[in-house]
């Protein structure tokens, strides 16, 4: 195979790229980092906001889904719901285990 699109520029030898990682890294490394931060305020406005529209949107599916049920276009699995109450019993059970 042959390879005509290459400039003599674009090839480097490993010797010389293994060479110049180090030093790369070390200026990356010494460079300046950034911060950000957020002051309780600011955080505390988005986190009402946030849980009003959540509220909201789960409402409207709970709805959905009890009009899916009723109308029989949904039948819900009785083995699914009680494994999701006996994983939510063990999660909590385990939280309350590690604060205590």
């Amino acid at each position: 195979m042959k390879v005509n699109d290459q400039k003599a520029g674009q090839i480097v030898p490993l010797a010389a790229q293994r060479a110049a990682a180090p030093a790369e890294k070390a200026e990356a490394s010494s460079g300046p980092k950034e911060k950000v931060s957020v002051t309780k305020a600011e955080a505390s406005v988005d986190i009402p906001a946030a849980q009003a529209v959540g509220a909201a949107s789960r409402a409207q599916r709970v709805q959905e889904v009890i009009n899916a049920v009723k109308n029989g276009q949904y039948y819900p699995s009785p083995q699914q719901i009680a494994n999701q109450l006996v994983s939510e019993a063990e999660i909590e059970a385990r939280l309350r285990a590690l604060f205590q």
